[in-house]
């Protein structure tokens, strides 16, 4: 029996060629989209992380972003970023901090 060198499986070989490439690029743009396999090259490990997230329209939002030691309070629109709040970690209060804060103003008592 001598092999198949016509036209037909030179065809059929590029078609099984083009699908498993296809394929490939869709199960990584699927991996990429849910976040899936950190190891790709392009996969960002960076210092920049969103803590949380409220929505409050189809494309509003207020985000708390963590970048470095910082967390920041931005607003979010379809049109711009706007920072909203600004505060070191380091230096935020505790609660029994704001406790004695608000405890200091209800009873009228001031620094000055």
């Amino acid at each position: 029996m001598t092999p198949d060198t016509g036209l037909g499986s030179v065809l059929k070989m590029s078609a099984a060629l083009f699908f498993i490439l296809a394929m490939l690029l869709v199960i990584y743009y699927f991996m990429r989209r849910l976040n899936i396999g950190g190891s790709f090259p392009g996969a960002r490990k960076g210092i920049l992380e969103i803590v949380d997230r409220l929505a409050l329209g189809p494309r509003q939002n207020i985000t708390v972003i963590r970048y470095r030691d910082r967390e920041m309070v931005v607003g979010v629109t379809q049109e711009k970023i706007t920072l909203l709040h600004a505060e070191d970690e380091g230096h935020a209060k505790t609660n029994s901090d704001f406790a004695g804060y608000l405890e200091k103003e209800h009873s009228g008592s001031s620094d000055s």
